[in-house]
């Protein structure tokens, strides 16, 4: 290489962990070979997924790092941030695959000295099949950028700050595949983690909220998801994932509201307390 020419931009992969043994070596096979390394950041797997990257070379490095109290998601993938090397970075789930057209765009975006970073789409499953309405089209993040410029926010559903123009953020046109939960049990499962996010939401409006509420926003975010979003073309699937995104919405307004209007112990004891007189009488 001559002494004048740029190294080609090198690319790493951030991914964060937890009991990832069936899905770790999907992933890991979808990368090796043209990603240049893997940081994998664990939140304490009790299963092998420490000892499934142990053997799949130098190329993927584990960082065993359980969530302290008060650390969230966010602060895991910044984790992974911290410990890479490479010039950019690629910031995937343990269930995510990169598609054949996605991985030529990146390597071929990354050289773009133009650019910081750049947006994609997912191709989302859900109940094991690909989406094609009920929001799953709409995730469209940066999440391929220069590490030093790039951190992530939030709790669960991380928010991404990019420290770039936005005339130097890009589109890509490939889609990365994201099979989500093996199956409905795991998503309820996943689902009552995301709660105390969705209630946070809630509180921040500073609102009294009311009965009419409680029946009006759940109701409101199952139209807009079946039939704004256009969740019919997805069949049962659709109608089964706008069903489920109204009850999350009305567990988290019901929360709310039982914090507002909550009864102590001691106030419910008093109501029901008897005075002596009453019991000698």
């Amino acid at each position: 290489m001559s002494p004048f020419e740029r190294a080609p931009a090198t690319l790493g992969v951030v991914a964060i962990s937890y009991n990832e043994e069936e899905d770790l070596p999907g992933f890991l096979a979808n990368l090796i070979g043209w990603a240049d390394e893997i940081i994998i950041v664990d939140d304490g797997s009790t299963d092998r997924t420490e000892e499934i990257c142990a053997a799949a070379g130098g190329t993927v490095r584990f960082l065993r790092s359980p969530r302290k109290p008060g650390e969230y998601y966010s602060d895991q993938r910044n984790k992974g941030i911290d410990a890479a090397a490479s010039d950019w970075l690629l910031h995937m789930d343990i269930d995510e695959r990169v598609s054949r057209e996605l991985a030529g765009e990146i390597r071929a975006a990354i050289q773009d000295e133009q650019m910081d970073g750049y947006r994609f789409r997912r191709l989302n499953h859900f109940m094991h099949r690909p989406m094609q309405g009920g929001g799953w089209q709409d995730w469209n993040l940066i999440h391929l950028a220069r590490r030093d410029l790039f951190r992530f926010g939030g709790m669960f559903h991380e928010t991404c700050h990019l420290d770039a123009p936005a005339q130097r953020v890009g589109q890509l046109s490939g889609k990365m595949i994201h099979f989500n939960e093996h199956n409905f049990e795991k998503r309820l499962k996943k689902s009552s983690t995301y709660l105390e996010e969705t209630v946070k939401h809630v509180e921040e409006s500073k609102r009294q909220i009311r009965g009419w509420q409680i029946l009006w926003a759940p109701a409101k975010e199952f139209l807009k998801k079946y039939f704004y979003k256009k969740g019919f073309l997805d069949g049962t699937p659709g109608l089964i994932s706008a069903l489920h995104s109204a009850t999350a919405v009305f567990r988290a307004y019901a929360l709310v509201w039982d914090r507002q209007n909550r009864i102590s112990r001691a106030e419910l004891e008093r109501q029901v307390s008897w005075a002596a007189a009453d019991r000698n009488g």
